[in-house]
């Protein structure tokens, strides 16, 4: 046999024995192999906008002592709500042409005053082919064997009350009747008790992309509402699939640029209060209708030794918290009966505002608008019991108004055809309600669930 024809044998069979050694012994791809990100960079300074006009990508400048540090653009960050403020970013450095461009993915302001301390926020477990959200007071580990385990960050005992894992699907499962359907994925549930009494749950969720299972085993107690409702919430966030996993991931980066772009927001207006609350007191339109009324009356009290009438409630000078048919009622404002018929039942809705702190819920059947900050007062929302789009059409109005000496006690005032409801809320600050007399159970219903946090 020719040297030629053995080499070309050789190579054959080579050849053939690489392809079945890569059939017989296939590698088994890591399910918690992260994904290969680009090296993240975090840099300072004044953010400017780009105002040359080439064409480019670049939509901002950052500058540290009046020099260029970087050009900037993001898909993430607004860098619009952040121009004009000392800043520090995280992002990627990528070229484009002739020009170097960082790619912006995190934000966060460095020229702001004292801040209260911030909520934290949920963190997230990311592998390249799946993701989730948990508490932050949660703690997380993976184990050799590729068991995340997860425990709470108080408990000194560090007990464990979570475990997850990815798995291969075995034989039996897919003849398994799923009997939940959690993020879209099917699976099976099953509840058991434990010597302790603490409840066990073990969910087990059939991958839609990949041969593999996602397998939840979680530990309570009965009087865990807190975790249980962590634990639910978890499962809800589950995504899997390269581009879902990034896609999570980006719009938590746009979430948290949106909080820092809010700290601009509150800034202002607390500085709007706080002008507010220096500038002196001025006489109200209902003080400037029943002022001089009220003051003959009090005057002919005293001459007879008995108790001074009620003065009358005042309100913010605003148009649209004062109807029309105001100048038409010169009666005077007297102390009313509290009674009233509650109107929040099962279908009242929920209204929350972390920023002002509190909560209330609004009987079925009304609308409501948040119209912010105005002139006269730190916040105003206004209600109606038909459906509304300006601040012209409110029936009636909730407003915090800042005061030096606010109201310390609940009050309830009115005259032939409006009510006005003062209660207290901070040392400068208290809730007020206005409108007609005829919405005076709305307003009383909602006042008594308003609840401050």
């Amino acid at each position: 046999m020719k040297i030629e024809n053995k080499q070309k044998i050789f190579w054959g069979v080579l050849t053939v024995a690489v392809v079945l050694s890569a059939c017989v012994f296939p590698g088994k791809e890591d399910p918690f192999s992260k994904v290969s990100e680009e090296k993240v960079e975090t840099i300072k300074g004044d953010l400017f906008p780009f105002s040359v006009s080439v064409a480019t990508r670049v939509t901002h400048r950052l500058e540290d002592e009046g020099k260029l540090v970087a050009f900037l653009a993001s898909d993430i960050v607004r860098l619009d709500d952040f121009e004009g403020r000392r800043v520090e970013v995280d992002g990627v450095r990528r070229k484009e042409k002739m020009r170097e461009i960082f790619w912006v993915s995190a934000i966060r302001l460095l020229d702001l005053g004292k801040q209260t301390e911030e909520a934290p926020i949920d963190e997230r477990y990311t592998t390249r082919n799946f993701s989730f959200v948990y508490p932050p007071t949660w703690e997380s580990s993976v184990s050799p064997t590729g068991v995340v385990h997860f425990l709470d960050k108080a408990d000194p005992a560090r007990r464990v009350f979570l475990t997850f894992s990815a798995e291969e699907l075995e034989r039996g499962d897919k003849t398994k009747d799923p009997n939940v359907l959690i993020a879209n994925l099917a699976g099976t549930k099953k509840i058991t008790t434990d010597e302790l009494e603490r409840e066990r749950q073990e969910i087990v969720l059939f991958s839609n992309i990949y041969d593999r299972k996602y397998k939840f085993i979680f530990t309570s107690a009965f009087e865990e509402f807190e975790k249980k409702k962590s634990f639910f919430k978890l499962l809800n966030s589950f995504v899997e699939g390269e581009e879902n996993v990034l896609k999570a991931k980006e719009e938590d980066l746009k979430k948290m640029a949106e909080r820092e772009a809010k700290k601009i927001q509150e800034e202002e207006e607390k500085k709007v209060v706080e002008e507010k609350l220096k500038e002196p007191k001025s006489e109200s339109i209902l003080e400037k209708l029943f002022g001089d009324d009220e003051r003959e009356e009090e005057e002919k009290n005293a001459t007879e030794e008995e108790e001074p009438a009620e003065q009358v409630v005042s309100t913010p000078e605003s148009t649209e918290t004062v109807p029309e048919t105001v100048g038409e009622d010169t009666s005077p404002f007297i102390a009313s009966s509290t009674d009233y018929v509650n109107l929040i039942d099962e279908r009242a809705f929920l209204y929350e505002s972390q920023y002002y702190g509190f909560r209330m819920w609004v009987p079925f059947g009304y609308w409501f608008r948040n119209f912010g900050a105005s002139e006269n007062a730190i916040a105003r929302i206004g209600f109606s019991d038909e459906e509304f789009s300006n601040a012209a059409e409110a029936k009636f109005w909730l407003e915090i108004l800042g005061d030096e000496n606010p109201p310390r006690t609940f009050t309830e005032k009115m005259n032939d055809t409006r009510v006005e409801i003062e209660f207290p809320r901070t040392e400068k600050s208290f809730f007020r309600f206005t409108g007609l007399k005829k919405f005076k159970d709305a307003m009383r219903s909602i006042q008594a669930t308003v609840e401050k946090f």
